[in-house]
């Protein structure tokens, strides 16, 4: 009996001692080493674990428990990620002063558009339905010379204003423009654009006459894994799929978007921590809420999903993969009233709008 409480007992503290590298991984480039980067994918197993432990040596001994109940505690911010305890707790139902909308529109449906020329519709109705105050558009499509597929235009036609900021990542020939765009019913005072080198990606922000006061609003699009349909394929069949070429190829991939994940992050948060205004981030970031990419951005900034959401709260949902990749961060400064997931098919991402009210 006492071999099997010892064994138990190393079992648990290495099972809690992962858990605490977990917290410590997110804060690690992957540029500077790899050998953390996939520690968040198990954090919820790890978490499991370890409350089977709580509870075992409860029955046992129960001064065991603190060890698993320590390490839990101590990364209390990364099940809120998750799992949104504080919305559960923290009062709601009230009016926001004005609402904020992150959308990875995918081109409005432009390559679909013979096949279903309602994508396009369908996503306009969505932000109308919505009716936010600031817009953040990521993959978002315009074409300065053709009439025949506006998108832009007609948003700000139905959201009564003229205040747009676009720019392009990408162009092509007969006036096509693909990139980021921002709309907002405030007066737009300020505006900033930055391509990532090697990339089709990049972010944006627009200095918004919020009332009185002066926001900045960062819109941003990061280095996406490019994954085709057979690498998808290979995750969704990966526990009998006994090609290695092509697991590798996936894991390749993967590991490399996340180094360039974490050079975009670390000029974002640069320019973050050089603005003296209330900030607010949106976008797109191609990563969870438990890596480096996330922890490097929201430092100092608060999680609309963690104030207000609800589990599961992904975002992007294909290939039998479920991802919250899609964020709206924002500034102490203001309080987060609420917190929604518009779940549409009209493209692979999910758009979220966030209610705040000003302190």
């Amino acid at each position: 009996m006492k071999t099997i409480k010892r064994t138990a007992l190393f079992i648990n503290i290495i099972v809690a001692a992962i858990l605490i590298i977990v917290y410590v991984s997110v804060r690690i480039s992957p540029e500077k080493t790899l050998a953390v980067a996939l520690l968040p994918f198990v954090y919820v197993g790890l978490v499991a674990i370890n409350l089977c432990f709580v509870i075992g040596w409860l029955f046992v001994k129960w001064k065991y428990s603190l060890i698993s109940i320590t390490a839990i505690l101590i990364g209390i911010k990364f099940i809120n990620l998750i799992f949104p305890v504080t919305s559960l707790i923290s009062a709601g139902g009230k009016t926001p002063d004005f609402k904020i909308m992150s959308y990875n529109v995918m081109v409005f449906g432009l390559y679909s558009w013979q096949d279903n020329p309602q994508i396009k519709a369908n996503i306009l109705k969505t932000i109308h339905s919505a009716n936010p105050d600031i817009l953040c558009l990521q993959e978002a499509y315009w074409n300065n010379k053709s009439k025949s597929f506006i998108t832009l235009d007609s948003i700000a036609i139905l959201l009564e204003t003229d205040n747009i900021y676009r720019s392009s990542i990408a162009t092509a020939v007969g006036g096509q423009n693909f990139g980021l765009a921002t709309i907002s019913k405030y007066p737009i005072v300020n505006t900033f654009a930055h391509k990532f080198n090697n990339s089709f990606n990049g972010f944006i922000y627009t200095d918004i006459l919020l009332n009185k006061d002066t926001v900045r609003v960062y819109n941003l699009h990061l280095q996406s894994i490019q994954l085709n349909q057979n690498d998808y394929t290979v995750i969704e069949e990966f526990a009998e799929f006994d090609d290695k070429t092509k697991i590798k190829t996936v894991l390749k991939k993967y590991l490399s978007s996340l180094k360039s994940r974490a050079r975009q992050a670390e000029m974002v948060s640069a320019s973050i921590d050089s603005c003296s205004y209330p900030v607010f981030v949106c976008g797109d970031f191609n990563d969870g809420p438990l890596t480096y990419t996330y922890f490097r951005i929201s430092k100092g900034l608060k999680d609309s999903f963690a104030s207000k959401g609800k589990y599961p709260g992904h975002t992007w949902d294909n290939f039998n993969i479920k991802q919250r990749i899609d964020y709206i961060l924002f500034d102490k400064r203001y309080k987060c009233v609420s917190h929604v997931i518009i779940k549409t098919e009209d493209s692979d991402h999910f758009a979220i709008v966030a209610g705040f009210l000003e302190k």
